[in-house]
């Protein structure tokens, strides 16, 4: 897992998970990007993996059954700083709900909420971001 460029996309719906790997790569130079369709595959992942990852862009949908992206971000608030500080996570989202925008706001891995579907001028906004950084 050596890639510069490592996605982590957790959503629900098999179409986002294949519009945002098709925009990602398509837009991406020696992008790998790695889908869970639930929170506790993608933690399992996480918990497994967390000694080989160096930059990872998480995008995280909100609105999932069983866990949510909520839930996620509770249970990631608890991982070691040093883990936490290797992800930049984006909530994607077709919430359109203001309370939704405004809970983001208190976790403070989450760096921008984006509506989805994910598209090339969104994701130009998370490079930008990572750059600035």
């Amino acid at each position: 897992m050596q890639s510069s460029n490592i996605f982590i996309t957790v959503d629900d719906d098999p179409i986002n998970q294949f519009l945002s790997k098709v925009i990602i790569t398509k837009n991406v130079e020696n992008a790998e990007v790695i889908s869970f369709s639930n929170v506790q595959d993608a933690m399992g992942f996480i918990n497994d993996e967390k000694s080989s990852f160096h930059k990872i862009i998480l995008l995280l949908d909100i609105n999932m059954p069983q866990y949510d992206g909520w839930d996620f971000l509770d249970q990631f608030d608890h991982f070691d700083i040093g883990l936490k500080k290797k992800f930049d996570i984006y909530l994607l989202s077709s919430s359109t709900d203001k309370s939704d925008f405004n809970k983001a706001k208190f976790y403070p891995s989450v760096v921008d909420f984006i509506s989805k579907p994910l598209t090339s001028t969104s994701l130009d906004i998370v490079f930008k971001r990572l750059k600035a950084a």
